[in-house]
């Protein structure tokens, strides 16, 4: 009985490990497609972040000065 109860752990263990190689498989494979989704993204936005801004035709910002009641 003591032999059984080793292959029953040793089979339990094997098959434990399996499980766990396929999930790490999965993970590396959604670590992988993450990273370059991130790259991505951040190379749009260290472009949108350096470019000079650029207002639409005929749009005049003004100033929203403080009515201090001096004028």
């Amino acid at each position: 009985m003591d032999e059984n109860t080793e292959v029953r752990n040793a089979a339990f263990f094997e098959s434990k490990t399996v499980d766990l190689e396929t999930q790490v498989k999965s993970l590396s494979f959604d670590n992988a497609e993450l990273v370059k989704s991130n790259e991505e993204l951040r190379a749009r936005v260290k472009s949108l972040a350096t470019r000079q801004p650029q207002w639409p035709n005929g749009y005049r910002p003004t100033r929203k000065y403080a009515n201090n009641g001096s004028s």
